[in-house]
């Protein structure tokens, strides 16, 4: 469950220059974001002076602002507005217009509908076919490859399988990626779609965010949303892109696709746990390695070869 708490004293203290510039002197008007499932406290804090925003801390000077502003503004997409960015000392903020809803864990499947329909509204508009290879092989070796590296001792032979996926990484269509569309990052209500935290976005292949979305759990294996919803968004998805010419993903090999995006998130979990050095997490890894669905993706892709 979501939810924002009141501040700390402590916590007001820290970050009371950056509430300064957005006219916020009362405590009482600031609530931090906290993800009480994950049991997680982040830099995210809901500003109430009678107009409501979200003041969120990021990792780089403007970088949020500067994405959106290269890619969203004036399009009409499903994000949110940015209001304002600007940096205190060595932080930085981004001021976000408020959107009121839930985030998308749980949500229906008329829901998921309709947030394939609003990622592929925007990913649509930026396709391309082949170019910025580098940038794909770049990203292939820092985050796919090196975690392979760590899986390997605890399960067979991975080498068809990693020539597959990093063929498909400079094959298939490049589009505006999100890089972290987790169901957290998505808010619903019963009328708009609003995807949020782009932070990391860049350009590369189209189907590095649909696993990501639909088929991402905790360290208890409980996926964020439930199947018929997955189902739904990737339906809808491949629907609202199939519309364009450059496309040209057949639905096998969209479903192909989605097994590469799926390999490479299961294989990013457990190199994470395994690099963790909690013993629970390693059992859970190991488990997951044997796990249905991971050699089912295995399979899949191995089928294809």
């Amino acid at each position: 469950m979501n939810e924002y708490r009141r501040l700390t004293k402590e916590e007001f203290y820290a970050i009371s220059s950056a509430l300064t510039k957005c006219g916020i002197h009362d405590p009482s008007s600031v609530f931090r974001f906290v993800d009480t499932r994950l049991d997680k406290i982040y830099d995210v804090y809901l500003l109430d002076n009678g107009v409501k925003s979200v003041l969120k801390k990021t990792q780089a000077s403007s970088m949020e602002a500067d994405i959106y502003k290269r890619y969203f503004e004036g399009q009409g997409f499903a994000v949110p507005k940015i209001l304002n960015t600007f940096s205190v000392g060595h932080d930085h903020f981004v001021q976000i217009a408020f959107i009121d809803g839930a985030d998308a864990r749980g949500c229906s499947k008329t829901d998921g509908m309709r947030i394939g329909a609003a990622l592929a509204d925007i990913q649509s508009h930026y396709l391309t076919v082949g170019g910025r290879t580098d940038k794909a092989q770049s990203y292939f070796h820092k985050q796919v490859a090196k975690h392979i590296d760590t899986v390997r001792p605890y399960y067979k032979d991975y080498s068809a399988v990693l020539s597959y996926v990093e063929k498909r990484f400079f094959e298939a269509p490049q589009t505006l990626i999100h890089e972290d569309f987790l169901p957290i990052n998505v808010l619903v209500d019963n009328e708009n779609v609003r995807i949020i935290d782009w932070e990391y976005a860049d350009i590369l292949p189209y189907f590095l965010d649909l696993a990501r979305f639909a088929f991402v759990y905790d360290m208890e294996n409980r996926f964020f949303i439930p199947q018929e919803t997955a189902d739904a968004f990737l339906k809808s998805y491949y629907h609202h892109m199939a519309k364009q010419p450059e496309f040209l993903i057949t639905e096998e090999q969209f479903r192909l696709d989605i097994a590469v995006s799926s390999f490479c998130q299961y294989v990013l979990f457990l190199s994470c746990a395994l690099n963790s050095q909690d013993t629970q997490a390693v059992d859970q890894c190991i488990d997951c390695i044997d796990a249905i669905y991971f050699k089912e993706i295995v399979e899949h892709i191995q089928s294809a070869l």
